[in-house]
């Protein structure tokens, strides 16, 4: 995709303090389209009347900024610091056919019937939250259990979610069902509809 390029003092350049803020509102717009459609600066007269008007166009060649043309405006300068469309055309067809080359390439590599016993694919890190597949959790759980973070804890019940771990005090009836309650309060908000 082409940008459209402005100098980073457009904005205090005479000529766009002298054509005014709405004028240059036109002139960005326009320049846009302009790059995205590829016109290496043309700008017809139903483009303008789509953003602007005639005068603010009209302003835009007073300070020469645009250069009058048949049909529409050219804008002055354009093709000096943007792509031509033979540029960016050209540049897309080389971008198609690297990626034609390596989509080809990648393709050639799985398709062969060579087996030499490597797999090709990037292995998965193991879960640190399944016992014995990290340090801490390799200490704390008894082999072969799993750790209450094992699991997404809005599919699990509350209360499995809040067993406390080997060796901790649990707490009072009260204080296990009041962070319960709180807990199936803080799941249901989480699934209302906005």
């Amino acid at each position: 995709m082409p940008w459209f390029r402005l100098d980073d003092s457009f904005h205090s350049h005479p000529k766009v303090i002298a054509a005014g803020n709405e004028a240059v509102g036109l002139y960005v717009r326009c320049g846009t389209y302009a790059a995205e459609h590829l016109t290496d600066g043309f700008v017809g007269k139903q483009i303008v009347l789509l953003y602007g008007s005639e005068a603010l166009a009209a302003r835009l060649v007073e300070t020469k900024l645009w250069n009058r043309a048949r049909g529409g405006w050219n804008i002055h300068d354009y093709l000096d610091y943007n792509p031509s469309r033979e540029t960016v055309e050209k540049e897309r067809k080389a971008a198609a056919e690297r990626q034609r080359r390596r989509r080809d390439s990648v393709m050639s590599r799985r398709d062969s019937r060579r087996d030499d016993g490597v797999s090709h694919t990037t292995p998965t890190r193991p879960d640190p939250y399944i016992s014995g597949t990290g340090l801490t959790e390799a200490s704390r759980w008894p082999p072969g259990a799993r750790s209450p973070a094992s699991k997404n804890p809005s599919s699990r019940p509350v209360e499995e979610v809040l067993a406390l771990p080997p060796g901790h005090r649990p707490a009072s009836p009260e204080s296990r069902a009041a962070a319960a309650e709180a807990a199936r309060q803080a799941l249901a908000r989480r699934d209302e509809p906005p």
